[in-house]
């Protein structure tokens, strides 16, 4: 069975831990976030890419957009087309690049779990300041709400990562 299978969720709840769990048990996954070339920061005001995006700064995070350059993606899934194959990260044009996959897993974790993982991440990495994290826990409710209703399956992500990808590898077969 051929399908191109979407992992999302916000900041700290594990789609990069569950990319490389996937890998390690022979799964195609692709961490798309850390894919060079398909990401860019761009500035809100300018549409240009970003050269002063600060993440330990709530006013530069909301400033600018982590937007995903859908042809780049579209390749990738097309040269992937065969089995089961992940794409696991998030992006403020996420609801453009939905139609790229037949399948969305959202990870979702507790407020305290996230902010557990988040301080574990480097001062430069996004979500690891208490400012950061207020910021991402306010509108958390919303953006889950909103990929539900996009038909995304909702995945206890409060759970080890070994449950959570098993989890993921069930349903991903079931699925038709």
């Amino acid at each position: 069975m051929d399908r191109s299978i979407l992992i999302t969720g916000v900041a700290g709840s594990g789609k990069s831990s569950v990319c490389g769990e996937l890998r390690n048990r022979g799964y195609k996954a692709y961490d798309i976030e850390d894919m060079k070339g398909f990401f860019a920061m761009i500035d809100k005001a300018t549409g240009k890419i970003a050269d002063n995006h600060n993440n330990k700064n709530l006013q530069s995070v909301k400033h600018h957009d982590w937007i995903c350059n859908k042809s780049k993606l579209k390749e990738l899934a097309r040269n992937n087309a065969k089995g089961i194959v992940f794409y696991c990260g998030t992006a403020s044009n996420i609801d453009e690049l939905l139609s790229l996959f037949d399948e969305i897993f959202l990870l979702k974790a507790s407020p305290k779990i996230l902010r557990e993982r988040l301080n574990m991440r480097k001062l430069k990495d996004f979500g690891s300041t208490y400012e950061i994290q207020e910021w991402i826990l306010s509108w958390k409710k919303w953006w889950e709400g909103h990929m539900r209703e996009k038909g995304a399956i909702v995945i206890d992500a409060n759970r080890d990562l070994q449950k959570i990808t098993t989890d993921i590898i069930e349903r991903s077969k079931s699925l038709k």
